[in-house]
This record gives C-alpha cells, structure tokens and sequence, in this order.
C-alpha cells in the first residue's frame, strides 16, 4: 500500500491562488506585526520572481488594505466567530470577501475567487485544514449576497472601510468635510508628476506626453496629471531626472520656501527625497538633508542622483543621518536662510496612497506625534538667521499637526511672523485643467514664517 501524500501541492506564481496567499501574508504583517505595507510587500515577496506575480500581490494587497474593513465584518458574521484559526486566516478570508464585495465591477468573478481561495488554503499547511470552512464562508456569502451586505453595513467598519475611531477623529475634525475626506481616503490615487523646470515646462512636458498617446493635463506650475496611470518607465525622460512622481500638493512645498541660487538651505525631514529634488531644481543652493533613518536616507540619495545630471553643477548636497532635534549631532551652527520642515505626522492626508495607515495608527499617536513635531521646530527655529524663512509642512489634515501646531509655535516664538500660505488643504474637492481630467490633491497643511529682524 503507498504511502499518503499529505504534503500540501505547490502553488505556482502565475496562479491566483499563490497572490491570495501571498497578499493575505502581507496583510497579517501589517496588522498584526505592525509592520508598514511597503515592508510587509518586500518581505513577503522576497524570492518571488515573475514581475506578474509581484504585480498582482501588490495589487490584490493594496486591494484587501482598502477593504479591510468590509472583510473583517463578513467573516465574522458568516463564521460565527469573533477570530478565526490559525489567526492569519483572518486576514485571508476578509480578502476574499473583500473581492466577492462588488458584483457590478468585481476584480475577479466570484467563481474564480472561491476557487481560488480554497486552492490557495490547500496549497498551505497552515491553512489546509481550514479549507472546507473557507469554502462555506464564501459560497454561504453568494448565495445571499444582498443580504449579508446590508447586514454587513450595519456596522461602521463596514460602512467606512476604515477604523471606527479613526472615522470619529475625522468627523471631530472636518464636521462639515469629514465624509468627503472618508471617500476620498478610500479613491485610487492620481499619477501626477513633477516637470523639471531645468529641463522643460509642464505644458510642453503634457504636450509631449498626448503625443505620445498617453491623456495629460497641466494641474499646477510644473504639476502634470496622467489621465491613466503608466509605469515609471514608459514615461518620457524619467531615467535621465527630467520628471518625477510627486503630488500636486506635495509640489507646493519647494515653491513656497523659494529658495534662491546661492542660498543655505535646510531640508529638515527629507525622505524620500522628492521636496530635496525639487529644491535643487529651483536654484542652485547648498543643501543639507537630514532624515533618522540611513536606509531612508538612502532613498533621497537615489533620487537625487536620478535628477543630478539635469543640475548645472552649482549646488551642494550634505545628507546626514540624524534627528533634527538633536542639534549637537549634525548642526555646524552656520545659520540657514530658509528650513523646509515637513515635520513626522500620523499621515491622514495620504491615506488613499498608504492605504495602511489608520490601520496602524492609534489615537494616542496624535498626542505623542504633536510632542516630536514641537521638539523639532523649536530646535529648528534656532538655526534659521534673522530675516529667513521656516515652511512648516505636514501631510496631515488632523488640527493638532496643522492650525494648532503653527499657532502653538507663534505662541512660542515672537518673532515668528507669519506668512501668507496655503493652511490645510483638504482634498474634498476636484481640479480641473479646464481639458476634461479631474484629480484631487493630497491633504497637507502649510505655515510660513520669516524671522524677525529684531526681537
């Protein structure tokens, strides 16, 4: 008699069920390890080689992240039980209802989904056992599809997609504007991209792109809006630094501080490194970029070194790995002539790009962030020579990281004068180029300040 084979069969990569499992595994980092989506993503897709496979687990965990909510509510409801075992399982079943969601536009058919999901629980020995319940869950869900939906959205975590207290902050914050933002925060974000003006114009740059075939419009000074999204590569000049990716509200920043050619200028926060490129594009300056974290830093670098052979050679980049608060460990006491400080926040203006961030924040967040957020521009203000310019920038849309942290740092500082700038800039609205392509801007909120010539 042989022996049975209990050994679980190999999913192979261009199977759907090898990206559900993947994905699922991606989210269980996030959620129960804590970890970023982006890190959860290179962890978990280490090894795999086909670009499709890896394409299609970022897609479907992006996805699942987005309907986080609306998933875990159904395997509750339709297991029965508070959690399920082993505890990843969680995670993969509320992908898989995720999916099956949407019967108008759903990414996958349902058959597909459920076929694949019970495939992807018997190609794992951590799931194996749970493929029967897997199949139950799901197949119950479409034969009364309409009904447990309703039941489903009876709970605001369904409703929303998103934490309940983050919903609560939001509504605390913007009561007029918070379910705008909540629909906004769970939109596909825009490609727009950021025309080097060493290079060539935005108008010129989106002319060339519509002869190109890809659907352009202008939606700021040297902001481009894509129509549909392309990868980096198909995008004309890319490698050789002449665009980059970046939001139309995130463009704002290099262009409030104006930085002028022979000035000494303070990049306080600098990863990734798109404020750093587009400062150097601006003028030819002596910059230094601070950001904590090295590997971070290593990514401004990157960056940089895309768009330097666009520069006239004229500038000076000092990248330090360092805390910008703690000023005896970077600081040469040289004063700047203007500090771009886009100061560490929970991030609620970006959360339709970083669909994991409500996840992983908690409310105390806020309070220990405002706490570092201070720290740092008192320090900051400290370096900036009479007459200078310190930009204060957040990607929040939370008060505590907008008005009231630039009103508690006028308190602080008398000869802070504020500036005309932006303040919160809520993405509940649509640009237009006037041409037929619409896209709303990230959240974010910009404070200006000059220092006062006399005290």
């Amino acid at each position: 008699m042989k022996p049975v084979n209990t050994k679980p069969p190999k999913l192979t990569e261009a199977s759907l069920a090898f990206a559900l499992l993947k994905a699922g595994a991606v989210l269980t980092r996030v959620l129960r390890e804590g970890r970023s989506l982006d890190q959860a993503l290179a962890s978990e897709t280490h090894g795999v080689k086909t670009p499709q496979a890896l394409g299609a687990i970022q897609d479907l965990a992006y996805f699942g992240m987005r309907n986080m909510g609306k998933g875990q509510v159904l395997t509750r409801l339709i297991s029965g039980k508070p959690s399920l075992s082993p505890e990843p399982l969680n995670e993969l079943m509320a992908l898989g209802f995720g999916l099956l969601w949407d019967a108008k536009n759903p990414k996958y058919p349902a058959h597909t989904v459920v076929d694949q999901m019970v495939y992807a629980c018997t190609g794992s020995e951590e799931f194996a056992r749970a493929k029967g319940l897997a199949n139950a869950c799901l197949r119950n869900f479409l034969r009364d599809s309409n009904t447990w939906r309703t039941k489903a959205l009876e709970d605001p975590l369904a409703q929303y997609n998103l934490p309940v207290w983050w919903v609560g902050k939001m509504k605390a914050s913007h009561p007029e504007h918070w379910q705008a933002l909540l629909g906004q925060a769970q939109s596909h974000p825009p490609l727009v991209l950021r025309v080097n003006s060493r290079t060539s114009s935005a108008q010129a740059y989106a002319e060339q792109l519509n002869a190109a075939g890809m659907q352009a419009s202008v939606v700021g000074e040297q902001a481009v809006l894509l129509a549909k999204p392309v990868p980096v590569s198909a995008l004309p000049g890319f490698e050789l630094g002449q665009v980059s990716v970046q939001d139309s509200a995130a463009q704002l920043a290099a262009q409030l501080l104006n930085p002028q050619s022979g000035q000494r200028i303070l990049d306080a926060c600098a990863a990734p490194g798109g404020k750093t490129g587009h400062l150097l594009e601006l003028a030819d300056i002596e910059l230094v970029a601070l950001d904590s974290s090295p590997q971070r830093l290593g990514r401004v670098e990157d960056n940089i070194r895309r768009i330097a052979p666009t520069l006239n050679g004229k500038w000076d980049l000092r990248l330090k790995v360092a805390q910008a608060e703690l000023l005896d460990t970077w600081w040469d006491g040289v004063p700047f002539d203007g500090i771009l400080a886009d100061v560490p926040c929970t991030g609620s203006g970006v959360v339709r790009r970083h669909p994991d961030i409500p996840w992983l924040r908690r409310p105390d967040d806020i309070a220990k962030l405002s706490q570092i957020q201070h720290k740092i521009l008192n320090a900051l203000w400290s370096t900036l020579k009479p007459g200078g310019t310190l930009l204060l920038v957040t990607c929040s849309i939370f008060p505590e990281e907008g008005p009231l942290l630039a009103k508690a740092f006028q308190d602080n500082h008398p000869d802070a004068v504020a500036q005309t700038a932006p303040g919160f800039m809520l993405p509940t609205h649509a640009e237009s180029s006037g041409e037929g392509y619409e896209a709303s801007p990230d959240g974010f909120f910009y404070a200006k300040f000059e220092k006062s010539l006399t005290t």
